[in-house]
């Protein structure tokens, strides 16, 4: 693929107190749907447009993003300081933004209410709160991960059809064959051991071992066809592993146990690769899996020992929607990866000016349709 390079940019100075919490893509009119807040000092939530032909506009202009609603959020759970928005998503067909809320809330928010239906409604809640959701890619079905170690599927009418227990014995679904050489003082040390091993079995076998900078989270991610969803988790601090469902919520695969898997998660809409981030000393690699949670390759990233401890301490992933980049989502600054005879290229970095008093990682997202177009945002400093 060719070398990546801007060919259209903008650059929006955001003038509101409260931080800019996630990002959706209104597809009918290629415009920004924003939501803003909650914070603990301001438990306010606000949700903005910002139009596509606003984008070339003043910079600082103060009506660049258009307020849609503004509400108050308190947090029902005592033990969250305050909420946060784990999922928007807007649906260009009826001019509706759906925020999933880690409290438990399920809120729409309404462009053009009908006669007797309210601008802001909440639809739904799960009283134990959410760690994660998603919605499949043709939006019939959200996925939701609880605090109560359970998986739902809720339909576009937010009525729930799957509810699912996350089981320590679930870990036993796929039986990965363990093919190592087991323990050092049961083999042959010989100066010819090394030319006499198989390459094809690995040295060491991973035992799951959760990486230092594992910040719990959940993740969600669904296949580009939506007949499967990867749900990556910390399962009962064990490890860290990627279960795999089919859209009737059956079981198809367990991850094998993987040392230092992180939270990042992507699949690859063309269906052949999940990826993930595996952490150790010595490096960061981007690593991969089939949908029968078997490893297949891994690329390493290019950071200095000071790199990977300060603004690669947090990494997402985000394939974009032809398969053809991964966007690699650091602290301050998001990468583009691209792929050419079974070899990662680093194609493009673009820096985020970033408020480190704010705990939110900054917003990135790919438009559903346009594979080459993305927005990323956040509160500056």
């Amino acid at each position: 693929m060719r070398n990546l390079k801007n060919v259209r940019l903008a650059e929006v100075q955001l003038q509101n107190e409260l931080p800019l919490t996630a990002t959706a893509w209104d597809t009918a009119s290629d415009a920004v749907i924003c939501t803003f807040g909650p914070t603990e000092a301001n438990p306010v939530i606000e949700l903005r447009r910002k139009r596509a032909d606003a984008y070339f506009s003043d910079p600082v202009a103060a009506d660049t993003f258009e307020c849609i609603a503004s509400w108050d959020a308190p947090c029902p759970l005592p033990d969250l300081p305050c909420d946060r928005v784990c999922s928007l998503h807007y649906f260009a067909d009826n001019l509706t933004a759906c925020l999933v809320l880690e409290g438990g809330d399920i809120v729409i928010v309404r462009e053009e209410p009908l006669p007797g239906e309210d601008k802001i409604e909440i639809v739904g809640s799960v009283d134990v709160g959410i760690t994660a959701a998603a919605w499949s890619p043709d939006e019939e079905l959200l996925a939701l991960t609880t605090r109560a170690d359970t998986f739902l599927y809720m339909t576009r009418e937010f009525e729930n059809v799957a509810d699912i227990t996350l089981a320590p014995e679930n870990l036993q679904q796929s039986q990965h064959v363990s093919v190592g050489w087991g323990k050092r003082e049961t083999q042959f040390q010989g100066k010819r051991a090394k030319a006499m091993r198989d390459p094809t079995v690995p040295e060491k076998v991973d035992e799951g071992k959760l990486s230092s900078n594992d910040d719990g989270r959940t993740s969600i991610s669904w296949r580009g066809d939506g007949a499967y969803v990867a749900v990556n988790r910390v399962e009962f601090g064990i490890r860290r592993a990627i279960r795999v469902y089919s859209r009737e919520g059956t079981l198809d695969s367990v991850s094998e146990p993987v040392d230092g898997l992180e939270g990042a998660l992507s699949w690859r809409p063309y269906g052949n690769l999940i990826a993930s981030i595996q952490r150790s000393e010595e490096k960061i690699d981007v690593v991969f899996f089939e949908r029968n949670g078997l490893r297949h390759g891994e690329f390493t990233l290019r950071l200095t020992e000071e790199e990977r401890a300060s603004w690669a301490s947090n990494i997402h992933l985000s394939w974009n929607i032809d398969s053809t980049v991964l966007a690699v989502q650091f602290q301050d600054r998001v990468q583009f990866w691209t792929m050419g005879n079974y070899h990662y290229y680093l194609k493009q970095e673009v820096p985020v000016v970033v408020n480190p008093e704010y705990s939110h990682p900054f917003a990135f997202k790919w438009h559903n349709e346009k594979a080459l177009r993305f927005v990323a945002g956040a509160s500056g400093i």
